[in-house]
């Protein structure tokens, strides 16, 4: 398995189907690299994504090239083809129990999640156990992040307390935190991105260059 060996202590975690990256993944993923100070950040994308079962989605090894292609002048920021060795969907807790091992007790990680998502995360399967393996950092609007994260940490982690003086929400002991993370909305989404490759419209601004070039090269989502 190919595994990027220089991430560093303190690694953000994004997973997603990535069909294709685009704009706002790159943001995110640099406003929380900052943000928590983090080493590394490490692109998960899912084989076989659970919650679009349903969805004709592109070929993992075209969403992996596009990631590739997006982050090679990034330094830090890692892609992953660990959900590819995966058999059946690919569920963030075993990806999570996966990379523990890969990187070792002394790291630190911290998962990326979209504040929609993390609203659903009752839904997610052994939800709680998450934050015994890493951290979570819920990305929202300025105007409400903190307020919503709150809502569901009430609602799905009993036991957790929000901590003034750390700016998040903590349990127990050797448990991960809660870190909302506040980053102005950005209107580009993969659905968008592929609306307008349809249509024949620009995709100029909304994914790297790099990656439109692979995309009209490999006539994807036409």
């Amino acid at each position: 398995m190919d595994f990027p060996h220089n991430l560093g202590r303190r690694v953000g975690i994004l997973g997603g189907t990535f069909d294709p990256v685009h704009a706002a993944h790159l943001t995110i993923a640099e406003a929380v690299r900052q943000d928590r100070a983090l080493s590394g950040i490490l692109f998960v994308p899912a084989f076989l994504p659970p919650h679009k079962p349903n969805y004709a989605i592109s070929s993992f090894a075209h969403r992996v090239a596009m990631l590739e292609l997006a982050v090679a002048d990034r330094p830090g920021f890692h892609v992953s083809r660990l959900e590819a060795e995966r058999v059946g969907p690919s569920f963030s807790i075993d990806t999570l129990k996966t990379l523990r091992v890969m990187l070792g007790p002394e790291a630190e990680l911290f998962f990326i999640i979209g504040m929609d998502a993390f609203a659903e995360i009752h839904t997610w399967k052994a939800y709680r156990e998450l934050l015994d393996y890493a951290s979570f950092v819920v990305i929202g609007r300025p105007d409400h992040c903190r307020q919503s994260c709150g809502q569901t940490v009430v609602a799905d982690f009993p036991g957790y307390a929000f901590v003034e003086a750390a700016g998040c929400w903590q349990g127990e002991p050797g448990q991960g935190a809660v870190h909302p993370v506040a980053v102005p909305p950005m209107e580009v989404s993969s659905t968008q991105v592929r609306r307008a490759v349809r249509e024949g419209k620009s995709i100029r601004g909304l994914v790297p260059e790099a990656v439109a070039r692979y995309i009209e090269a490999h006539d994807l989502y036409r």
